[in-house]
């Protein structure tokens, strides 16, 4: 790190004061300036998110070109895992099982770290303001994830129905809510559980959690039924293998809904408004409409007033509103990039490539044709689970992103069940380590 050490006081003042603060070499600082930070001495990229597409293309600068700074730019200090969330709402895992630091990062990668907010950007000086201050780069990508679209929901978009109402399509506090709540209902209650219209981030993910929650009702909480109401026209992804597993385990405790988007809410009653009709329910985990991350719409990202994702190249994942500016993960445009799934898998997949282009073209090298993979697993009970996997190629007709070739499990498995403990440990230690 270039900025002083003079420059900086100890991170247990900082804490009491909550200012922002930067990680390098296993140490933790806190910036006593907004101007300018780390000036830049050489070739730097910057990635702004911290989540599964932002720690993929930082690690992954560094391993395509040590003589490249790459600062990590996260307002959050922890890692909170998505996928296996819905282990935890269910208290097949605790959260500090889905919960990292990104030392590795750093120790193994030499990847610098800034935790604070990105306050601004300026494309023309290639600057990204924080609320560490100001830092310069030379490419920026950025991996804002994805943000709720409270507005779409009538009497959602306030504080006392977020908090009856827990989305958790983020993991971390809301997680932990909506478990709660699942413990407290009585035997004989009714969980309903909404699934927004595509496109969503992680597919499977309302649908799994839904087979969760029913085997949990099941187990623990006699006469109870979780409703799925779904926006979609019928299950998104996997769905004769949800369906069948549903048939199979779960008849008199789940029920869904197709063609069932939630209107309003209201969190006096907890009667919910869908386009079938009205429900009481006992518990209700609302999964909003979803857009980009709220940082993409205010560093001037959206290249269309109705946008509600990032334009991009799909060839290098530049974005269409400025040069050597670069979107990751959940936030990408399908119609610009192609149609791959807002999955945890894809972020990842994208973390790589979009390096390997900023890192090449940086060099002044061509990017290579990208090339992206996805795997997915979903538990449909305690042991036994599903999954798919896809391989996407550039389409230099389309200019998309198309599907190369794609697969589902033949059935539910106890041993896919195993793999997907696998997988998860797998792809966090590629992220993290």
């Amino acid at each position: 790190m270039s900025i002083s050490r003079r420059d900086f006081v100890k991170y247990t003042a900082a804490a009491a004061a909550g200012t922002a603060v930067f990680g390098h070499s296993g140490e933790v600082f806190a910036a006593k300036t907004t101007g300018i930070v780390m000036p830049k001495k050489g070739k730097r990229i910057v990635v702004l998110g911290g989540g599964w597409g932002g720690c993929t293309a930082a690690k992954y600068a560094r391993l395509e070109d040590p003589s490249v700074e790459v600062i990590l730019v996260e307002k959050e200090p922890t890692f909170i895992s998505c996928p296996m969330s819905n282990f935890v709402i269910v208290g097949k895992k605790r959260m500090q099982d889905i919960t990292f630091t990104r030392d590795k990062l750093t120790k193994n990668y030499g990847v610098k770290i800034v935790y604070a907010e990105a306050k601004g950007l300026d494309a023309v000086k290639k600057t990204l303001a924080t609320s560490a201050g100001t830092i310069e780069y030379d490419k920026l990508i950025v991996a804002p994830g994805i943000s709720y679209d409270y507005d779409k929901i009538e009497g959602l978009n306030n504080p006392e129905a977020i908090k009856r109402f827990p989305a958790a399509f983020k993991a971390g506090a809301e997680t932990i809510a909506l478990k709660n709540q699942l413990e407290a209902m009585k035997p004989g209650g009714v969980v309903l559980l909404s699934v927004p219209p595509a496109p969503y981030r992680c597919p499977p993910g309302p649908y799994e959690r839904a087979s969760m929650i029913a085997n949990y009702l099941k187990q623990n909480k006699k006469g109870s039924k979780i409703i799925v109401a779904d926006a979609n026209d019928d299950v998104t992804s996997k769905g004769p293998l949800f369906k069948k597993a549903w048939a199979d385990m779960y008849q008199g405790v789940l029920e869904y809904v197709p063609d069932s988007a939630v209107l309003k809410v209201d969190a006096s009653t907890g009667i919910i408004t869908t386009e079938q009709g009205e429900i009481k329910a006992d518990v209700a985990n609302i999964i909003p409409p979803m857009k980009a991350g709220q940082i993409a719409f205010d560093l001037g990202l959206m290249n269309k007033p109705d946008d509600m994702f990032v334009r991009a190249d799909a060839f290098t994942l530049e974005t269409y509103n400025f040069k050597d500016v670069y979107v990751v993960g959940d936030a990408a445009h399908n119609g610009t990039v192609g149609g791959v799934p807002k999955s945890g898998y894809i972020a990842n997949s994208m973390g790589k490539y979009c390096a390997s282009a900023a890192v090449r073209t940086l060099n002044g090298q061509e990017p290579l044709a990208p090339s992206l993979i996805n795997t997915c697993y979903s538990a449909v009970s305690d042991d036994e689970a599903i999954f798919v996997a896809a391989v996407y190629k550039y389409d230099p007709v389309s200019k998309r992103l198309i599907s190369a070739s794609s697969a589902t499990s033949p059935e539910r498995r106890k041993l896919f069940e195993k793999h997907a403990e696998d997988w998860a440990v797998g792809i966090w230690s590629d992220i993290l380590s």
